[in-house]
């Protein structure tokens, strides 16, 4: 019975490279009944180590990306073999209809991938676990250029204008327009940093924090700092958090994504009645701003990519020099007054 078990044993392990294994590492490769390594347990642990050092926020594209997978495949469960170029490559064609999601659900799978490979491969002792490499058989499509989302300032007007005076406190088109006034007087401010953001961001009439969105991928954090003008204040008071939020969005709503959903909805239902022939979402806000600020206000491109909290070329230099974030307001009060009056 025990010459058996050996020659299982010595099959098993013929099947792999041991020449660097130490005992012990032999032993636990022996007593795992099934040798094959779970890519949906990696995957779970890897986006819990995300959310606990960047937040939410970057982990929900993850999540996204993981459930078309397995929504395609028709599979809860994946180990690492599993994952394949053949299945890769059919899910990119199933794909190709998105603008972003073909692009950016196969990278973000890519890098969970490469990073399961790093964590269970050991490579300087030729230790290979997961052997397939399949993302080496794959082209990723490169991601379309976002179409141009800003909107005339006369439609901009109508929303803004738009009364919801006799409407009630929970109707979707109060939210829709709250928050478009938000986004657009706050110089174009993404919806998930509304989302996260806390009090203790908001700093003598200012919020200083750190975008969601690219904070985990810069040295600066991607820090920014803006004034509050007086016109939002009510919406602050309005939308008052209570547990350590500005907002209470994140308090009411599980995930932004859905947050997001339900404001795009009540947009809609303001363009419908308004007859505004665009789509509108909570995008259009951010991308009127910018044009507006450049086109109509004389802002230099540097000057409303500064704004948008976007990265610059110029990172060396940027190290130099303490940022000074006065023209952010400088110029958000022009475009106020371009719109508003």
């Amino acid at each position: 019975r025990v010459s058996v078990i050996i020659d299982k044993y010595v099959t098993r392990l013929n099947a792999e490279d041991t020449e660097f294994w130490t005992v012990k590492e032999v032993i636990k490769f022996l007593l795992q009944e099934n040798t094959q390594i779970s890519f949906t347990n990696f995957f779970d642990v890897f986006v819990a180590k995300m959310i606990n050092e960047r937040g939410e926020g970057q982990s929900d594209n993850y999540k996204s990306a993981y459930s078309s997978l397995r929504k395609f495949a028709g599979k809860e469960q994946f180990y690492f073999s599993e994952i394949t170029s053949k299945l890769i490559n059919a899910w990119i064609e199933s794909l190709s209809h998105t603008r972003r999601a073909k692009n950016m659900y196969p990278y973000l799978i890519s890098a969970v991938f490469k990073a399961g490979t790093l964590f269970y491969n050991d490579y300087e002792r030729s230790i290979i676990k997961i052997k397939n490499q399949p993302f080496m058989h794959v082209k990723i499509p490169d991601i379309e250029v976002a179409e141009k989302r800003a909107l005339e300032v006369e439609y901009l007007k109508k929303i803004f204008d738009y009364d919801l005076s006799s409407f009630e406190k929970t109707d979707e088109r109060i939210l829709g327009k709250d928050i478009a006034m938000l986004i657009f007087c706050l110089a174009g401010i993404n919806v998930r940093d509304l989302f996260l953001i806390h009090d203790s961001n908001f700093i003598n009439g200012k919020l200083c924090y750190s975008r969601a969105k690219t904070r985990g991928k810069r040295k600066d954090k991607a820090y920014i700092e803006i004034t509050v003008p007086e016109m939002v204040l009510p919406l602050i008071k309005k939308y008052k958090g209570t547990k350590g939020n500005l907002f209470f969005f994140s308090e009411k709503y599980h995930q932004s994504n859905s947050f997001v959903d339900i404001v795009n909805k009540g947009l809609k239902q303001i363009t419908d009645e308004l007859q505004i022939p665009e789509k509108v979402t909570t995008y259009v806000f951010r991308h009127s701003w910018a044009t507006i600020a450049q086109n109509d206000c004389g802002a230099t491109t540097a000057l409303v990519a500064f704004a948008l909290n976007h990265s610059t070329e110029y990172r060396v230099t940027k190290g130099y020099i303490k940022t000074d974030f006065s023209p952010i307001d400088r110029l958000n009060e022009k475009v106020l007054e371009f719109v508003f009056g």
